[in-house]
């Protein structure tokens, strides 16, 4: 019988509705190819899933908000599944922490509506990458920041940064993996560019990220910060977009996925159980 489940007059357990599962994933992208299943590769997605069929026995299919690549890493992935459980999202959330490698964990669970999904209804996506322009970059956090041999200027990064906020076809900053027929114009919320210490943070949320958008703009902010590039180098990617233009490509081990935004959000971000999707 499944758990919780009532025998009915024939012997058989009562099916139970299926209930969508929202799950804020965090993970440290070093020992991962990426979030979305590959064959014969460790990702997130078929890590998590197939955890979820040691837990209940069959095969769950998951969905995930936003693709990251091979070392790139996470606190704010968003996921969803359907269940037919009497578990609660407590128990589903401790039960996968239980089964998964210390490297990804879900920070929580929440029943949400059965028309969400994480893809498709997500307002905004933020990234943010993190540079080192240290002398001497501390090997204990060469994992989680990209390197620059050069001291930055973060005050025209983050006016460079700005300049980013709008709508803009993103094709300079397009990779290889990017669909040569899709459209590249995508809408910036917010971007700026802030020093930590001997750590430059660039921050990015935009409606939707084209492929390796998010490194090459990292890139050429770098430039910018070391003098290498002027504003108006920027301006030109902007407003004469060609693919590849954007040559610089900053390692994946200095970008995170921090958060994505829902309508209706409740306690933990994910979208309220009883309240509206878009």
């Amino acid at each position: 019988m499944r758990p919780g489940g009532q025998a009915e007059s024939e012997g058989r357990a009562a099916p139970r509705p299926l209930m969508r599962v929202g799950l804020i994933i965090a993970y440290d992208g070093t020992r991962f190819h990426g979030s979305q299943t590959q064959a014969d590769c460790r990702t997130v997605h078929s890590e998590i899933e197939r955890k979820l069929e040691t837990i209940y026995g069959r095969r769950v299919r998951l969905s995930l908000a936003s693709r990251t690549d091979a070392g790139v890493h996470a606190k704010g992935q968003v996921g969803a599944f359907d269940i037919d459980t009497s578990h609660s999202c407590e128990t589903i959330r401790d039960a996968l922490n239980h089964n998964l490698d210390d490297d990804v964990r879900v920070l929580a669970a929440e029943h949400v509506p059965e028309r969400f999904d994480p893809r498709r209804n997500a307002l905004a996506r933020e990234y943010v990458y993190t540079v080192t322009d240290a002398a001497v970059p501390s090997p204990l956090t060469r994992a989680f920041e990209g390197p620059v041999r050069a001291h930055l200027d973060h005050a025209a990064m983050d006016r460079a940064a700005r300049m980013l906020e709008g709508d803009h076809d993103f094709r300079s900053f397009a990779g290889p993996a990017a669909s040569s027929g899709a459209s590249t114009v995508r809408s910036v919320h917010r971007a700026a560019v802030a020093r930590q210490g001997t750590r430059v943070k660039i921050t990015v949320a935009a409606n939707a990220f084209v492929h390796q958008q998010m490194r090459r703009i990292a890139g050429v902010l770098v430039d910018i910060g070391r003098m290498g590039l002027a504003l108006e180098d920027l301006v030109s990617l902007l407003e004469h977009p060609r693919r590849g233009a954007a040559g610089r490509l900053m390692p994946a081990r200095g970008l995170c996925l921090t958060r994505i935004d829902y309508s209706s959000p409740g306690e933990t971000g994910l979208p309220a159980h009883n309240g509206p999707v878009s």
